[in-house]
């Protein structure tokens, strides 16, 4: 997840005071994962290189694991009042919380130590998205998301390992239905 500004192709943000109208799709009915399974690490071997770069994904300040905090938090903050959007948005923090785990053990795998830190500094909660309020956060979200590829696309070009590829193609694809899950949220609110 990442704070990062709206950039002009970002979504156009309502205003907080926005009464809610009926979505085209239902958001609920979309799934938080791709259809594609997490594919089998092969042919791995020691790569310190490879380590840093999952260490990063996994545990940096625009993580998967700041992505399953931060829908964790929107899911407990919204909960009374959005319960739909709550439950959809605890959805995909599980789908995050495979991609932890699929790149933890991948660390593990290449010879690292999935510890939840990158140079030596460990995850902080401080990097957590702490807000809840409709429509900005799901605004905020998709900018997340749309960052999150980005890293994950700039991390195959550095990578060597086609089973890692694969799995990360997979992250993405999964990325990419969040993205689409959150724009119909988005729309649902407007």
């Amino acid at each position: 997840m990442d704070e990062t500004a709206i950039t002009p192709n970002s979504p156009t943000v309502p205003t907080e005071n926005a009464t809610p109208q009926p979505a085209q799709t239902n958001f609920t009915t979309i799934p938080a994962a791709s259809s594609t399974q997490y594919p089998q690490l092969t042919n791995v071997t020691r790569s310190a290189r490879t380590v840093q770069i999952l260490k990063n994904l996994a545990y940096g300040k625009h993580s998967e694991l700041t992505a399953l905090t931060t829908y964790l938090r929107q899911d407990w903050g919204l909960g009374q009042s959005y319960p739909d959007f709550a439950s959809t948005l605890e959805k995909i923090a599980i789908v995050e919380m495979h991609h932890l785990d699929e790149l933890s053990n991948a660390i593990e795998a290449f010879g690292g130590n999935a510890d939840y830190s990158v140079d030596g500094a460990y995850w902080s909660a401080s990097a957590v998205n702490q807000n809840t309020s409709l429509p900005s956060l799901l605004v905020q979200n998709i900018v997340s998301e749309q960052n999150a590829i980005a890293c994950y696309r700039q991390a195959i070009s550095q990578i060597d390992n086609q089973s890692l590829i694969a799995l990360i193609e997979k992250i993405i694809s999964d990325e990419e239905q969040h993205i689409l899950i959150l724009q119909n949220m988005l729309e649902s609110y407007q």
